[in-house]
């Protein structure tokens, strides 16, 4: 409405004022049009200026191709407990209780436990938590951290490259590059303290 009467404004300054009359059949049509907003009407008012629309600024940060190392932490460990808690996990954890003699402990209780994690899972330190075994930890949850250590290493051999390239992950390339460092570093957990993304 506002670019509408702009331009009868101009409309108005180029008109002669032998031809310009205020009770002129020109300013009934345009009252029309503004009250009934009828398009067809709109475009048949003759205007001498357009106005552009202003341009949309550059991004100030790209994104980086490297990929963010918080980023790439992040989105494996929330992929680590998805999968651990999966039905796709099931025969790899009834392999890791039997060959390592955990009997004591249930897969349901193993799959309950992740999922109350998942949710917190956002950077390296709350990764370990689920990996690193401290002194104060019960039996039962130092088998959880150790049946989870190793059905994140069945993950990142066998699933995760399945994982990068049919999700929802969009630098491929940074997550496919540090599989192995993130390999490494689930093997060895104590030593987990960074993933550095540049050369």
């Amino acid at each position: 409405m506002r670019f509408l009467k702009r331009k009868i404004n101009l409309k108005k300054d180029f008109l002669d004022e032998e031809d310009y009359d205020s009770s002129n059949e020109f300013d009934t049509k345009v009252e029309s049009t503004a009250s009934e907003t009828n398009i067809s009407e709109i475009s048949n008012v003759p205007c001498f200026l357009e106005y552009a629309l202003p341009t949309r600024k550059p991004r100030k940060h790209p994104t980086s191709p490297e990929g963010n190392s918080k980023n790439i932490v992040k989105n494996y460990g929330k992929a680590l407990c998805a999968f651990a808690s999966s039905a796709l996990a099931v025969p790899y954890l009834e392999s890791i209780i039997a060959k390592h003699s955990y009997a004591f402990i249930s897969i349901k209780a193993f799959m309950d436990y992740i999922n109350e994690k998942k949710s917190n899972m956002n950077n390296i330190v709350s990764l370990r938590r689920l990996l690193v075994q401290e002194n104060g930890d019960s039996r039962e949850l130092m088998a959880y951290k150790h049946v989870f250590q190793q059905i994140s290493i069945v993950f990142l051999k066998y699933f995760s490259v399945n994982w990068i390239f049919n999700g929802k992950i969009v630098q491929k390339k940074a997550h496919l590059k540090f599989r192995f460092k993130m390999l490494r570093r689930i093997s060895d957990p104590e030593h987990f303290t960074y993933l550095k993304t540049t050369l």
